[in-house]
């Protein structure tokens, strides 16, 4: 099972941690800045000196706004994950004319980002039942201790028998190298009952070609009312349960 924006929203908890911390900060109309934290941010990401390799991680512009990236494979990520979120945050209340502490609106972003780890409706109970019959694996691009945290903050953790994280893995989804390495995972009585995510190219197209079925989760499809946006109906609806309960799910 795929994590971000199939279990558990992503960039729409994103965009409403954003829209938080602007109002915590005093900054006006926050609704329509939204989106330029979102470009400054990209921005900054881009020009950083690790972009490529943490783009090949799978880590995202937004993510490091609140992700420890204390990676192994690139040491002096962390450090400069901190002076990029400050950059970033202070960019945006000049902009905005706003006299408000860049640090604080850092912290104030990841505590809002942090409240809004929850599963989609319906997740947590459908990966619950599946883990009663059925080993539940987790493949999750992302920074290996952001994603770990999510699992703990949203009450998943223990039903997944095995995690695979792309900066733990060293490639992303899509890289055949991902896929190859949950492949190798596999004991010889094991097979892959199913695979679940909300990208066709990560996750759908791989699995396919790997011959293991799949189901698309097509995204974001109606607004919860708490700013987050859900998936058309319950999770357990839309993807049904294993016929046989030996394989990996």
């Amino acid at each position: 099972m795929d994590l971000d924006d199939t279990l558990l929203p992503d960039l729409s908890a994103a965009r409403a941690a954003v829209e938080a911390t602007l109002h915590a900060v005093g900054v006006p109309r926050p609704p329509e800045i939204v989106q330029s934290v979102f470009d400054i941010a990209r921005s900054h990401w881009r020009s950083g000196p690790h972009f490529e390799r943490l783009r090949d991680l799978g880590i995202s512009s937004w993510e490091a706004l609140w992700a420890d990236l204390a990676l192994a494979s690139v040491p002096q990520a962390a450090a400069w994950g901190q002076w990029y979120r400050g950059e970033v945050w202070g960019k945006v209340l000049r902009a905005a004319g706003v006299e408000a502490d860049r640090e604080d609106a850092a912290r104030q972003f990841v505590r809002h980002r942090q409240a809004l780890v929850r599963p989609f409706p319906g997740a947590a109970g459908f990966v619950e039942r599946t883990a009663h019959d059925h080993e539940v694996w987790l493949i999750t691009n992302g920074a290996s201790r952001l994603q770990r945290l999510k699992l703990k903050l949203s009450g998943l953790e223990a039903h997944f028998a095995r995690v695979f994280v792309s900066s733990e893995v060293g490639h992303a989804k899509p890289h055949p190298r991902f896929f190859q390495t949950v492949s190798d995972a596999l004991t010889r009585d094991q097979s892959v009952c199913l695979v679940v995510g909300d990208s066709l190219d990560a996750d759908v197209r791989p699995a396919l070609a790997r011959g293991w079925p799949a189901v698309h989760l097509s995204g974001a499809l109606g607004d919860d009312g708490g700013g987050l946006w859900t998936c058309a109906g319950m999770i357990g609806d839309v993807v049904p349960p294993c016929a046989h309960g030996t394989d990996t799910f």
